[in-house]
Parts: structure tokens; sequence; C-alpha cells
């Protein structure tokens, strides 16, 4: 059962609390200490002149800790760096920053940059360097920058508390960023790996105590104004606990994030129907809409709220009405009516009750000191009154079993989540949220998100959960793991090693969805196996380095490109969160293709290469004047594409062909795209 702690408590992956009782080394010495190791490892310029410091103390596994924090920074900021440091001497994380531009493509390679990653890690760790490997990541790699993930491995099995990142400037080949995240274990008293069970039964034990889920979601899609329904796997909510490796059985995670909660139900002090938000009316709209649509009045809404909604006296004043409509479901309006002290929402239509927050004083006075029971007790049967037919369709959610970190007597209030059920599955996203203040025993916020009317897709002959599980876990992998659990102690447990939850599965085909319901859009980078000894293969490579890609697991360097393949090639940092259609609104939006010259799947010529490579330089405007430019190729060129080819040429974009020629009718391949990409980045 998720609680709702009264204090806000910081929790980091070194789980340690602040605590200001004891003495700790933060004298001069221990200031001259962290500075020195800190410049044994990293180079401070010396126009890097202005420098500060503050310092803080907590304990880690009943040993006090001191941190520092050291900045330098250039008189006029425009550049910096910033170094935290332990007691002991260890770096924990690093950050220079200088204000530039950077120009072209950045000439470190992956490896290269890997090789500098290696060095300076073993430099900033050395006591544990040799635990930590680099774990190769697809989506470490950024227009400036490349990203070096390493974890600790001990026994084989992955130490889940203890792992670096390194970012390595592609321009300059340094280090830019570091990170250490660790739980000050000591190591040598880690669970022995002996008589844990396999991978395979780590799976199966997975499905049967955990599983993965079956659920409907919903989107709606703001272009065409649909909300549409639609059915999918999902990794289970209940990623709070894990499989423990020698006996099968889920283990709570003590350092359990908060995972899937409602979609939004219950999240913020003002959740008036959080799968679809509203947009006030004007006074002449208000007006309007309540002549015509037979709605309740204002008055009316004011006082079903007074009576209906504990904690909304009548000696409350009304602070603000308003009317909205419900832009997903547009036939449904909403009276929101804010008090001194509270605010309800009511369907303007039938009066039903949406939701309410109540936030004066006297809703959290009392000593009743309400077990969770009651308090679940009295939810229930505020829900019963108000939507008797919808909570007999709704299914009590108890939240993932996360170790409470303060003890019960610290807890204010409790939090209840009851799911809509369709077809015997979940509706995420729709159902109830109630909130109970434990000494008042008052109700202080109600929230039912449903929608009205809408069609659910039937669930026959869909895969089943293992053949999703397998999907997910082709990105998860799940792996023998060391993890806090329980009260906090070390767990030797099989869990997935990265998050698989950025996507889910089509219950009918398998495929992945993204969480609108849509093809899942794959940002990974591809890694090609036809381009070795080819011409282009160093463009190709170097293009890749820097985030430029076609999204295909072979690059079929020549291959003819399509008009699309090529746009998307040349846009490859934004074009993969666009669908096709968005991806060309895009385009005519940025004035790099014209309405009338959409053709995504013919094939691409020299001379249309040229114009949309121009666009996307910014010299558009200048080449649509063919008149100011001489043709500097040994052949001709159309009068509509001399300014393109010209501006290419000088630019050194398209130099033309051995014989100088421009040939702009000539089909382009996948390598001279890749050629012209490459050369108009350097531009860029």
């Amino acid at each position: 059962m998720k609680k709702i702690i009264g204090m806000v408590v910081a929790v980091s992956l070194v789980f340690t609390a602040a605590i200001p009782a004891f003495a700790a080394e933060t004298d001069s010495k221990g200031l001259e200490k962290a500075i020195t190791n800190v410049k044994s490892i990293i180079s401070i310029p010396a126009d890097y002149k202005k420098f500060e410091y503050s310092s803080n103390q907590y304990e880690a596994n009943g040993n006090p800790i001191s941190i520092w924090y050291l900045n330098w920074n250039k008189d006029d900021n425009s550049a910096g760096i910033s170094a935290t440091v332990e007691n002991d001497g260890y770096l924990i994380n690093f950050n220079k920053f200088i204000d530039k531009q950077n120009e072209g493509l950045g000439s470190v390679s992956r490896d290269g940059g890997r090789i500098t990653a290696d060095a300076f890690l073993s430099k900033a760790r050395p006591d544990i360097s040799a635990f930590m490997r680099y774990e190769d990541n697809q989506y470490s790699s950024n227009s400036d920058r490349h990203y070096y993930r390493y974890r600790m491995y001990q026994n084989e099995a992955i130490v889940s508390f203890v792992e670096a990142g390194i970012e390595i400037d592609k321009y300059t080949g340094e280090v830019i960023g570091f990170n250490f995240q660790s739980a000050g274990e000591d190591f040598s008293k880690l669970p022995k790996t002996e008589g844990v069970i396999g991978l395979e039964a780590a799976k199966k034990s997975y499905l049967d105590e955990i599983n993965v889920d079956l659920n409907y979601y919903s989107n709606f899609d703001h272009n065409t104004k649909v909300l549409s329904i639609f059915a999918a796997y999902a990794p289970s909510g209940d990623v709070a606990r894990a499989i423990d490796a020698k006996t099968g059985k889920a283990v709570p995670l003590y350092d359990g994030y908060y995972g899937r909660d409602m979609g939004g139900m219950g999240n913020s002090a003002k959740s008036m129907d959080s799968a679809a938000q509203e947009s006030a009316l004007t006074k002449e709209e208000l007006e309007a809409v309540e002549n015509i649509s037979n709605l309740i009045s204002k008055d009316k809404a004011e006082s079903i709220l007074r009576n209906i909604v504990p904690g909304i006296t009548s000696g409350m004043k009304v602070t603000n009405v308003s009317l909205s409509k419900n832009y997903a479901q547009p036939d449904k309006y909403l009276w929101e009516i804010g008090f001194d002290g509270a605010y309800g929402v009511l369907n303007a239509k039938s009066g039903e009750l949406i939701s309410f927050y109540i936030y004066h004083d006297d809703s959290r006075k009392g000593n009743l000191r309400l077990t969770e029971a009651k308090a679940r007790e009295k939810a229930e049967s505020y829900m019963k009154k108000n939507a008797p037919e919808k909570f007999e369709q709704s299914r009590f959610y108890e939240s993932p079993r996360y170790v409470v970190y303060k003890s019960a007597e610290d807890v204010t209030d409790y939090s209840f989540n009851y799911y809509r059920q369709v077809n015997g599955i979940d509706f995420i996203g729709n159902g109830f949220s109630v909130i109970v203040n434990k000494e008042s025993g008052m109700i202080t916020h109600y929230d039912c998100n449903w929608y009205d009317d809408v069609i659910f897709p039937e669930i026959n002959d869909v895969i089943t959960d293992e053949a999703a599980f397998d999907t997910f876990n082709e990105t998860g992998k799940m792996a023998l793991m060391y993890k806090k659990v329980n009260e906090g102690e070390t767990g030797l447990v099989y869990d997935f090693s990265d998050v698989p939850g950025n996507f889910l599965i089509d219950p009918f085909n398998g495929s992945r969805l993204g969480w609108d319901g849509k093809p899942y859009k794959d940002t990974s980078v591809p890694e090609y196996s036809d381009i070795k000894g080819h011409w282009a293969e160093a463009t190709i490579n170097k293009l890749l380095e820097n985030g430029y890609y076609l999204k295909e697991d072979k690059f079929e360097p020549n291959r003819q490109i399509t008009q699309l393949s090529f746009l998307r090639y040349i846009y490859s940092p934004i074009q993969a969160y666009y669908d096709d259609d968005e991806f060309y609104k895009m385009l005519i939006r940025d004035r790099i293709i014209k309405e009338g010259e959409k053709a995504p799947d013919d094939v691409i010529t020299r001379q249309e290469a040229a114009k949309f490579t121009v666009r996307f330089l910014g010299q558009g405007k200048s080449a649509e004047h063919p008149e100011i430019f001489k043709n500097p190729f040994r052949d001709s060129v159309e009068e509509a594409y001399k300014g393109y080819a010209s501006i290419c040429y000088g630019l050194k974009v398209m130099q033309g062909d051995k014989s100088g020629k421009f040939n702009g009718a000539k089909q382009v391949t996948n390598a001279e795209a890749a050629t012209m990409i490459y050369n108009a980045l350097q531009v860029k």
C-alpha cells in the first residue's frame, strides 16, 4: 500500500541522510585536501581564477562523511569547472562548461573517446575501477559529446548501486563530465552466488510472482482530435519487486522508485480530469453554451458541491467559477468552482461529481489516528455513494510494496487508487483516486476519471504474457544483480538490468507500440554490417558517430535513396520523433519543402538533393534567384536549380563528378547522400 509521507525525504543512490549531529573534517585542512585531490585528477586552467566552495556532512553506513563542492570559473563566467569530492579523496562528480558554439561534426570517434574515458575512470576511482565494466549503450551519444556508462560487477553479478558515467567532448576529446554513484558498501560482505537459480527459472518466477500486465490505454491525437482506446502489454506496475536469486520468490526492493501511477490520477493538488485538459470559455462563450446545451446553472453546481463534498461548508466563499470543455470528449462540459480552502469539479450536464480537493487547515486537524483499513473503508463508502455503478466496475490497485523509509507514525494521509475494469483488465488512466487524512478522518481529495461512450477493442486471441515478457526482456535484459532489499540489506536478485518501460507490446502481433498506441519510434543508433571497405565507409561512420543515420539494419550504400529517406537522414537528430505526416508538416512549416514538392517514395535526384540541402542550410531565398548565379559546372543545369547547384558548389557540398559535371537528373545513392549531408554539416 503506497502511503503519502508527511515529510519530504530525499533518497539518492548513496542511501544517506543528511545529519548535522557530528563533527566532520570541514576545516582548512579538509578543504586543502579536497582541492589537491581534485587537481590530481583534473587539470584546472590558469585563467579559471574565480574559486568558490561549500561543504556538507552526512552519514553512510554509520560513518560520518564530508562532501566538498568546488567551483572554478573564468572572471566573465564564460567557462568553468565544478567538482564534488568526498573526504576520502574520491571524486563524486565533475563538470566542465565552456560557452561556445561548435560547428561541423565532432572529430573524436566513439572508440577513441572510450580510451580516454577508461583512463579517466582508472584515475578517478583506482580503488574499484578494475571491477567496473563498460556497458554499451546505443542511446549514448548526442550532437556534441559521447556518453559512457560503467557498472560494477562482483561474482559476475551486476552491483546495481555502483555506477559511473563519463562524457567526452566530440570536438576536443577531453573529459567534460563525470558522475559516480555508490552505496559505500563493503564488497567483501556481498552474498555469495552459490546456490542461485538459473536465468530461465528466474524468468518463470517473474511471470508467476510479478508478471507483465495486459491493460487498456487511451490516447488523444491533437491533430485529428480523435480519442482512441487500445490494449497493450506493459511491464508490471510492481517495479519495486525482484526475484530472489536463491528462493525464486518476489522480494521488495529497498531502492525501488515509485513506478507507474494512474496516468495522473491523484498526482496533483488540482487534478480535474487527468486524462484530458480543459480550456476555460470566455464569458460570451459560457453564456452561449449554457443557453443551448441544457447545462445546470453555476448556482446549481455550487449548491451540489456544498451538499456532497465534506469540507466545503456553507460559510466558505466562492473565489472563482469557470465552465470548461473537455477536449478529448467534446460533448462533456465541466463546472469548476473554487472556494476559500477548496475546489470542486462537476459534470455540467449530469451534476456528477468529478473531483474535489480540500486544503484548508481544518481538513487536517484532529486526533482520530485512523488505521489504513478504516481510512480505506471511509474512501470506499464515499465512492459507492457518489458513483456506485462506476465503483462496481473498478478494482482496488494496491501500489507496489515499497519499503517505507519512515515509520507509520509519520504517515499523515492514506492514498487509495482504483482502476476501471473493462473486459477483465485494467484501463490505465480511468478510475478513482481518494486521499483520506489520518488525523481528521476527512476525505481531502477525490478524483474520478472516466471516459463515457467509448469503444473498447476486444482482447480475444492475444499473445501470451510469456511472449510479451520475451520482447520486454530484449531491452530490459534480466540478469543476476546485487540490490538493496527489505530493510536495506544487500540481496542477490534477478531483475531487469535496464528498465524496459519506454514502449508497450501490441497484444495481437507482438510488435512494439509507443505509449500513444502507434508503432514504436525506435531512436537507437544502428550498427551497419555492409559498409566495410566501401569508398564512403569513413563518411558514413562519421555521420553515425554524430547521430546521423538511416534507420535500417543495413545501410545498402549503393541503393538509390528516396526523398523521405534523404530528408530523414539530414534531420536525423529529430526525425525519429515524427511520423511521416508530422515530419512533412515540419518540413513545410520550416520551408525546407513546398506542398507541391512532396513525393516521399520518389528516388531523389542530385538537383532535388541540392535544393533541399541549400534550404536546410538557410540559403533557400538566395537560391530562388538563378539570374544572379553563374553555373560553375561543365554541363548545363536547369534554370530552376542553378542557384541551388551554384551554392552547393561554392560551399563544397557538391563539386560534380571527375569531369566537373553536375548531372542534375542523376539519382542519388545512400552513399552519395551521406557525402552530401556530411559536407553540408561541415558548413552548418
